[in-house]
C-alpha cells in the first residue's frame, strides 16, 4: 500500500474535518478543565556571589589547580564554590531548613526524615558558567518557596561561619602558645644579656657581628613563618598531601641555611644576635596572632546574595496551555485515526 500524500489528508479532511475537530475542540477543552484539579507548584531562585577564598585557602586551592594540571599525579581540584554546593546539598542543611520551617507538618510526613526527603527533591542546586551558585526550590506556596531557598542560603552562611570561627580558634590557640613560648625565650636571652653586661661592662658590636644577626634573625623568621604555615596547613589537609610535602621541604632548607651561617663566639655578640632573632619572631607571631583573633571575633556574612528569593507571581506548575495543547494533540491523533483506517481499507493497492 503506497503511503498517504498530501492530496490525500486534504481529502480526509474535507470529508471528516468537523469530526476531527470536535475531537481536538473536546479534548482541549477537558485537558484544560482537568489542569484545574493539578495542585499548583511555585517556584523561587536565589543567587549567590561566587564563595570569596581567604589567603590560606587561596594558597592551599592554587597549588592543588596547579598540581591538576599534571592529570592524575595532580588529583582532583576543588574551589570554594565546589565546597558550597557539596554543603547545600548535604542531608545536614536538608534537615535543619525542614525543622526550622515545621516542613514535617507542612508536608504531612510520618516522620521528619520523610520530609527532608520530599524537601531534598524539590531543590535544585546549580552553578552557572559565570560562577554563581542558585538555590532554586518548589512548594505549593508561592511565599513558602521563597523562604525555603532564602533559608538554604541562611544555613550556608552558618555552617561557613561556624568553620571560619573553628579554623580561626584552632590557629589562636596555636599561635598563643609559640607567643608564650617565644615570650619565655626572649626574656631569658635577656636577662643573660644583662648578666653579660654586668660583668663585662659596655657592649659594642662590629659591624660582621650585626651583619650575622641580622642573616640569622631574617632565616629564622622565615623558617617560623614556614613552619607557622605548614601547622595550619595540616589542619585542614591530608599529612600525605603534595601541599605539605613542599612546606616540609621548605622548612628543611632553611634549617640547613641557618646551620651554614658563620658560627660566632660566645659573648655579646652572639646573645644580642639570638635577642634580635626573638624580636622577629614575636613580632611575627603577634601579628598572626591578631589576625587569628579578628577571623574569630569576625560575625559577618560569608556570602554575598545576588538575588534574594521573592514569592513569585506566577505558578511554575500546571501550565494550563500546555496541557490544553497537549489534549489537542491527543484529540487530533484520535480522530484521524478512524478517518485514516477507512481511507486505506477502500483505496486500491498501487
Amino acid at each position: 500500500m503506497s503511503p498517504i500524500n498530501l492530496l490525500d489528508l486534504l481529502e480526509i479532511l474535507r470529508r471528516d474535518g468537523r469530526r476531527i475537530a470536535l475531537w481536538c475542540l473536546g479534548l482541549g477543552i477537558a485537558a484544560y478543565l482537568l489542569s484545574f484539579a493539578f495542585p499548583a507548584i511555585y517556584r523561587s531562585t536565589a543567587v549567590i556571589m561566587p564563595p570569596d577564598e581567604d589567603e590560606l585557602t587561596s594558597s592551599l586551592s592554587m597549588a592543588r589547580r596547579n598540581l591538576s594540571s599534571l592529570g592524575r599525579l595532580g588529583g582532583p581540584y576543588f574551589t570554594q564554590a565546589d565546597i558550597a554546593l557539596a554543603i547545600l546539598r548535604s542531608h545536614g542543611v536538608a534537615e535543619n531548613v525542614a525543622r526550622s520551617l515545621d516542613l514535617q507538618d507542612v508536608y504531612g510526613t510520618k516522620d521528619l526524615e520523610s520530609a527532608v526527603d520530599r524537601l531534598r527533591k524539590r531543590i535544585k542546586v546549580r552553578i552557572s558558567n559565570d560562577g554563581t551558585i542558585s538555590v532554586t526550590a518548589e512548594d505549593r506556596t508561592a511565599a513558602r518557596s521563597a523562604e525555603i531557598a532564602n533559608r538554604y542560603l541562611a544555613e550556608l552562611d552558618v555552617h561557613n561561619q561556624r568553620f571560619r570561627s573553628a579554623r580561626a580558634r584552632r590557629t589562636r590557640e596555636f599561635l598563643e602558645h609559640r607567643v608564650t613560648s617565644a615570650d619565655s625565650s626572649l626574656r631569658e636571652s635577656e636577662n643573660l644579656l644583662v648578666r653579660y653586661q654586668s660583668r663585662r661592662g659596655e657592649v659594642v658590636l662590629s659591624p660582621d657581628s650585626r651583619a650575622a644577626g641580622d642573616a640569622g634573625a631574617s632565616f629564622l623568621a622565615q623558617k617560623l613563618a614556614a613552619e607557622n604555615e605548614l601547622q595550619l596547613l595540616r589542619e585542614i589537609a591530608s599529612p600525605n598531601s603534595e601541599e605539605v610535602a613542599r612546606l616540609e621541604s621548605r622548612v628543611r632548607q632553611y634549617r640547613r641555611q641557618l646551620g651554614e651561617l658563620p658560627a660566632t663566639q660566645m659573648g655579646a655578640a652572639e646573645l644580642l644576635r639570638s635577642i634580635g632573632i626573638q624580636q622577629q619572631v614575636m613580632a611575627l607571631l603577634m601579628t598572626q596572632l591578631e589576625e587569628a583573633r579578628l577571623r574569630e571575633a569576625m560575625d559577618t556574612p560569608t556570602i554575598q546574595v545576588l538575588d534574594v528569593a521573592r514569592p513569585p507571581s506566577r505558578r511554575a506548575w500546571p501550565r494550563r496551555s500546555w496541557i490544553a495543547a497537549f489534549g489537542m494533540a491527543v484529540g487530533l491523533m484520535i480522530g484521524l485515526a478512524d478517518p485514516l483506517r477507512r481511507f486505506r481499507s477502500v483505496r486500491p493497492a498501487s
